[in-house]
């Protein structure tokens, strides 16, 4: 004759199965609770990083923006310098015109 199993080992089977499917769920949630605050620890160096760029991105903006002005600024300088030097000369050759042509009107 074969003996029946008896009903309390089958249950205490059931119930390790359980045990263990339980045990392997609390590691999981555990491990996903320790991604999310990873997540959340990356996520925030994110926005500083971004809040960061951002703040380069202004600079170099404003850097371009001035210097691109003061190249403007002198480009403009040094057009007015050269404007008061043509002028300068022009007055220099007038004033050695006028000599030579007093002194060549001496010798006729």
């Amino acid at each position: 004759m074969t003996e029946v199993p008896s009903r309390d080992t089958q249950l205490d089977r059931i119930e390790a199965s359980i045990t263990q499917v339980l045990d392997r769920l609390t590691r999981m949630e555990e491990r996903q609770n320790n991604h999310a605050g990873q997540i959340e620890g990356q996520a925030a160096q994110i926005a500083e990083l971004s809040a960061r760029m951002r703040e380069v991105e202004l600079n170099h903006a404003v850097a371009a923006t001035m210097s691109s002005q003061q190249g403007k600024t002198l480009l403009g300088r040094w057009a007015i310098v050269g404007a008061t030097m043509l002028v300068l000369l022009g007055a220099a050759g007038s004033f050695v015109g006028n000599v030579l042509i007093q002194h060549f009107r001496g010798w006729s």
